[in-house]
């Protein structure tokens, strides 16, 4: 210890005097207090922020935690198979669509024994020692193609990781190869009629019409006639598929009898049957009700129908079509005696594009077109198209739709219901019962129609809808509102499986007088279990 000098006793002696004083224990004690009180709110202001530190880190752990369960949800549902490398080139990540695609249940662990196996053919693992960062490239498995992309991620000069995606493209493809093939065969089935033209028509301007017979002349222009009709089909097809992709096809709906419109494309069509000593006849299975169609579309599909028939039937053949119904559904059968379908194109032949490569197929041309443009059609007017075949004996084309009935009744429960149609189809269905609905004074958009107006009514309605003006039963007098009917009872209402009693009564079918409608042989499988008409003897 220093010794004390004299100049600083003095300043010592005083401060000794001054904390031997009462007053000086007292400043003494709330100096040690105030500085208690501080470090023991520093403690607690320290401690709250751990606290606060501590809340945060554990809220930031539940959002990563809860991040990435997610992300390994996606992951799992992703139909993309996705296998995730470090840096170190070891397996961190995978989902159940890399293993489903790669045909394996363990994916190579090293990213290197990835590339060795499936990146080696295909230009993958060449493009990535170049230092691109990236590469893509397509391999098989099963029979399935799969597009393999790449991408290596970097952290300044440090690569972080490898990516791999894989996809299964094997639709894509077919579908892209189908576009091409189908170009090739607009391409031939252009040029074809197109050089013919060229030909005659060099052949008339080099020989001049004074140096040919007129019988010759002739026979060159119906040539030429011939194979510019056969362009303005094929632009047509193209036109119509077209319009349906982008929705801008517009249906022009009627009432139509469907028996009377077959038989007329039918009787249409006789001289082209003719031409290979084919017989095309009509049958009448059942009473078939008028249906609501576009009449352009159903003649198409038929004609289409009745056109592959004739197209695939060898000379001296048959081709038989039935109208029939059943269950409110009206139904068109095109019968041939040709070739037959082989199986493995049975599920194909409605594909746009898709030519049957067998026999005939190249002889005969076409774009395969005709039988895509006829689903398209059926199916825009609520129906279905199916076929049957058997090799060498025949092939079988069922068209069902919709009587006008059914489609009325659907059409009007979903306007009750209050969830109508959207589709062109059920829309002009609508248009016309708010056309006969305005006649009969029903108000259809009152949020109360359901039960307001009375059964009777709206069976009325629809009868109008399909008959028109002068053969509907319904008057142009208002319709009574139905009386003391329960708000909250709807099975009386219009719907798919009401309106019982007016099933019962047939519907009118308009049909030509001097039409001979036949009734088919037994011998037609499709007719067991469905009443036939009866001749009137009278």
């Amino acid at each position: 210890m220093m010794p004390t000098t004299a100049a600083a006793l003095p300043f010592f002696e005083r401060l000794k005097v001054l904390f031997s004083t009462p007053a000086a224990y007292v400043a003494a004690g709330s100096a040690a207090g105030i500085l208690l009180v501080v470090l023991v709110w520093a403690g607690i202001r320290r401690h709250r922020g751990r606290k606060a530190e501590q809340r945060n880190l554990e809220k930031t752990t539940s959002l990563f935690v809860g991040e990435r369960q997610r992300a390994n949800l996606v992951l799992q549902d992703l139909d993309v198979g996705v296998l995730l490398y470090n840096a170190s080139g070891q397996l961190v990540s995978r989902n159940p669509a890399a293993h489903a695609l790669l045909a394996t249940n363990s994916p190579p662990e090293k990213f290197n024994e990835f590339l060795r196996a499936y990146g080696r053919d295909n230009g993958i693992h060449a493009n990535l020692l170049l230092g691109t960062g990236k590469a893509s490239g397509q391999i098989t498995i099963n029979g399935r193609t799969l597009r393999i992309r790449v991408k290596e991620t970097w952290q300044g000069e440090r690569k972080a990781g490898s990516l791999i995606v894989i996809s299964d493209i094997t639709d894509t493809e077919q579908e892209e190869h189908r576009r091409k093939d189908f170009v090739a065969n607009v391409s031939h089935e252009l040029k074809t009629p197109l050089t013919t033209i060229m030909t005659y028509l060099e052949s008339l301007l080099d020989w001049g019409l004074d140096e040919k017979p007129p019988s010759a002349v002739r026979k060159d222009i119906l040539r030429i006639q011939d194979d510019a009709f056969r362009m303005k089909r094929l632009i047509d097809d193209l036109l119509l598929l077209s319009s349906i992709d982008s929705s801008g096809w517009m249906p022009r709906m009627e009432q139509l009898d469907i028996d009377l419109t077959v038989r007329q494309t039918a009787d249409r069509m006789g001289l082209q049957a003719k031409e290979k000593d084919i017989a095309i006849e009509c049958f009448t299975v059942s009473r078939v009700p008028l249906v609501f169609v576009d009449r352009n579309a159903i003649e198409r599909v038929i004609s289409n129908l009745v056109s592959n028939a004739i197209k695939y039937t060898g000379r001296n053949g048959e081709i038989r079509i039935y109208t029939s119904s059943m269950s409110e559904l009206v139904i068109v059968k095109v019968s041939d005696t040709g070739f037959g379908i082989d199986p493995e194109h049975i599920d194909k032949i409605f594909d746009r594009f898709y030519r049957v490569d067998m026999t005939g197929s190249r002889m005969y041309g076409g774009t395969g077109l005709g039988l895509a443009i006829a689903r398209e059609l059926v199916e825009m007017h609520s129906g279905r198209i199916s076929v049957t075949s058997e090799l060498g004996i025949g092939t079988e084309f069922t068209v069902t739709i919709p009587s006008a009935r059914k489609t009325f009744r659907e059409t009007l429960a979903a306007i009750l219901s209050g969830a109508p149609y959207t589709d062109p189809f059920h829309q002009a269905a609508a248009e016309e019962l708010s056309r006969q609905a305005t006649v009969m004074g029903i108000d259809l958009a009152h949020p109360g129609a359901r039960t307001r107006y009375s059964q009777e009514a709206l069976t009325d309605l629809v009868d109008r809808a399909i008959f028109g003006d002068e053969e509907a039963e319904a008057s142009d007098a208002p319709v009574s509102e139905a009386k003391d009917a329960p708000a909250a009872k709807t099975d009386d209402q219009p719907g798919a499986e009401d309106m019982e009693s007016s099933q019962n009564e047939p519907d009118s079918v308009t049909s030509d007088p001097d039409e001979d409608r036949k009734t088919p042989p037994d011998r037609t499988p499709f007719l067991q279990g469905v009443e036939m008409i009866q001749e009137n003897p009278d």
